[in-house]
């Protein structure tokens, strides 16, 4: 007959002797990532880098691109920018294809090379006031690295990576694509990332270039991990005595570095396993956290792009935009977007502040008063036929379920609309531009709390009062991390080479449970 109890114990002394290393890591590194997250480059970061535009070199409009490309080509984003130094119209296909044409020559964009690379570095660095040693340094052209694994990427490949031999020791990845600097990273924010992301995240290239692997991986161990803090939370309250102590005044037989985890353990108990279990859920397993109907489909919906040889019409040409440039000098880009197939546009300044534009011949340049509500409101009307409005409010200010932390950006106001579809659908529309943000279903909302909120503690009346949220968060990091320790200490006591006994000495008999060792969360 099976003895549940021994294969209880034993599941539990080797699964936290194989895994206490991994999770002191992953409770050391998610304190790191606090303070230091992956290298990327933020929305004020690149728009910090651009310098404005400037109308005396705009001599084409977005037309004189899109007459060079098939007519039934369907546009996903449009934007002017600056491209190595000089105004380019950057197109992404919805095919996620990156295309392009320089607006001062009409010059389709080819592939970029390392003298391209260099030119927008220099760029980057002088927009920023970098002071370089000696000017921007190529250090080659690479397909992906530690810091460039990341798909949102994968459009840009291959990548050159150069230097710009600061005091930082900055390092820009540019795109071969569109020539723009997609990814900066400096040496101490790569030092950094070695004990944080890349070790929470479980990110050595080798792995992370095969996401499957990869992804498997990550939920493999997120699995065992729970079993072993289940298997942990059995065995604490089988051993723990309130009545008959141990010893007359303890409730753990144990003692030294297995009593502080047997009591830590059931102490932290359930913000370890929460800790753990919404770890779990940010890979979204099996797909429980997929859409029936995909956000994609549905911001195709709310824009319906016509095709390319239709998309801009009415729309702004090179001489109107000059005269944008001429009313709002600062502007460092121009960004078209699609209502209910109309095209509209807006320039966006420095702190990322966005304008709407009219192309109206008296008022060129001038804010849009706009009624973006009740066009919104029509058009998402018209994308739900059959369900109606449960609720429409205007968000001035961030909640639990539009909201930023760290150093994220998401604009306000916004307009919110709530229908009574089977998937609970809510819709975030920019006023300022018109734009569909993003659409939370009740599968989305309940994914908020499983891994925003359980992991990261997202909660507003945390996250809204800083320092708080830091304190709680590591209070709790570092309760991990000492019951990760205590399983060290274990796991090494019970793998270090026996010592020899003395002849004639009896060995100490030990209980069959004594030298279990309870394994930690993540």
């Amino acid at each position: 007959m099976v003895n549940w109890r021994r294969c209880l114990y034993l599941a539990h002394r080797w699964l936290g002797i194989g895994l206490c290393l991994l999770f002191a890591a992953w409770f050391f590194s998610g304190v790191v990532m606090m303070y230091i997250g992956f290298p990327r480059l933020s929305v004020d970061e690149r728009l910090a880098a651009l310098p404005a535009l400037q109308a005396e070199s705009l001599q084409f409009g977005p037309r004189a691109l899109l007459a060079q490309l098939d007519g039934d080509l369907q546009i996903d984003s449009l934007r002017l920018s600056t491209v190595t130094g000089r105004p380019a119209y950057l197109l992404r296909t919805a095919g996620r294809e990156q295309l392009g044409m320089f607006a001062d020559t009409g010059e389709r964009f080819t592939e970029f090379g390392t003298g391209d690379a260099l030119r927008a570095a220099a760029v980057y660095a002088e927009s920023l006031g970098i002071a370089a040693g000696y000017g921007p340094t190529y250090l080659g052209r690479i397909g992906m690295d530690q810091w460039s694994v990341s798909s949102e990427l994968h459009r840009h490949r291959p990548l050159h990576r150069v230097s710009l031999n600061d005091a930082r020791g900055t390092q820009l990845y540019v795109s071969s694509r569109t020539g723009e600097v997609v990814r900066d990273t400096s040496t101490s924010e790569r030092a950094w990332n070695w004990l944080g992301a890349n070790l929470h995240w479980i990110y050595p290239l080798q792995l992370r270039r095969h996401g499957e692997v990869w992804y498997w991986v990550v939920v493999v161990l997120s699995l065992t991990g729970l079993v072993s803090i289940l298997s942990g939370a059995v065995i604490g309250c089988m051993r723990l005595r309130w009545r008959k102590r141990y010893r007359g005044r303890d409730v753990t037989p144990y003692r030294g570095a297995m009593k502080l985890h047997h009591l830590l353990g059931l102490w932290f108990l359930i913000p370890l396993t929460t800790y753990l279990f919404s770890g779990l859920m940010s890979m979204g397993p099996w797909g429980i956290f997929d859409e029936d109907v995909p956000y994609a489909t549905q911001r195709a919906s709310y824009r319906q792009v016509p095709p390319a040889q239709s998309a801009l019409q009415g729309s702004a040409g090179a001489e109107e935009l000059r005269q944008v440039l001429v009313a709002r000098p600062h502007s460092r880009e121009v960004v078209w977007h699609w209502l209910a197939g109309w095209p509209h546009l807006y320039t966006v300044g420095g702190g990322n502040s966005r304008e709407p534009l009219t192309m109206r011949p008296a008022s060129v340049g001038a804010a849009v008063p706009v009624d973006w509500t009740q066009a919104a409101l029509a058009q998402l009307n018209a994308m739900m036929t059959g369900h109606a409005v449960s609720a429409v409010d205007t968000l001035t200010a961030y909640d639990n379920y539009y909201y930023v932390h760290h150093d994220d950006w998401r604009p306000l106001p916004v307009l919110r609309v709530r229908y009574d579809d089977p998937a609970q659908s809510w819709f975030h529309i920019d006023l300022a531009t018109g734009e569909l943000l993003n659409c939370l279903t009740a599968t989305g909302r309940l994914e908020r709390w499983l891994y925003n909120g359980l992991h990261s503690l997202d909660f507003q009346f945390l996250i809204n009062r800083r320092p708080l949220w830091d304190l709680v968060v590591i209070a709790l990091s570092v309760a991990g991390f000492v019951l990760s320790l205590t399983s060290v200490v274990i796991a090494w006591r019970r793998l270090r080479p026996k010592s020899r006994r003395s002849p004639g000495r009896p060995a100490r008999k030990l209980r069959p449970d004594s030298t279990a060792v309870a394994q930690p969360t993540s």
